[in-house]
């Protein structure tokens, strides 16, 4: 049998690994299935160098966004959710008059959000019948700081 310590680092880094890559792979097969991955082909003058670099720079990105958003979401901080969509948003509020690029951006956003919803219940729920009730104890670290 199983340490149940290691058991719940094993959950949890499974949850993390679908964050990270498993986000990372689904939200590239979605961009694929919209036909939106055309938005990321070089535009005249761009090399490819400098693609490859927008593109690591975008799973960096996705992959802490999706992280944030799912510490919120287990923390109950719903503040947070809506910080890491401002930011995303000034971050990138110019680029927002391209029809296509602003589709790309928000088909990305909102799939990050729903990824790390999923990924984040879907965590909480093996946590609480199968694991060490991890997010209960954390709960009661942060006691009502967290704003739930």
């Amino acid at each position: 049998m199983m340490p149940p310590m290691l058991h719940a680092m094993i959950y949890t880094l499974a949850a993390l690994v679908l964050l990270s890559w498993g986000g990372n792979a689904a939200c590239r097969l979605l961009f694929r299935l919209t036909g939106l991955s055309a938005t990321e082909a070089p535009t005249e003058g761009e090399t490819t160098s400098a693609e490859d670099g927008k593109a690591r720079a975008g799973r960096v990105i996705g992959t802490l966004e999706r992280l944030i958003l799912a510490i919120g979401i287990l923390t109950q901080s719903w503040n947070v959710m809506a910080a890491v969509i401002a930011l995303k948003t000034v971050g990138r509020f110019k680029e927002l008059d391209d029809k296509t690029f602003a589709e790309y951006f928000l088909v990305g956003s909102l799939f990050s959000l729903l990824w790390a919803g999923l990924v984040a219940c879907g965590w909480l729920i093996y946590d609480e019948t199968l694991g060490l009730d991890l997010h209960a104890r954390l709960m009661d670290l942060l006691g009502p700081a967290t704003g739930g």
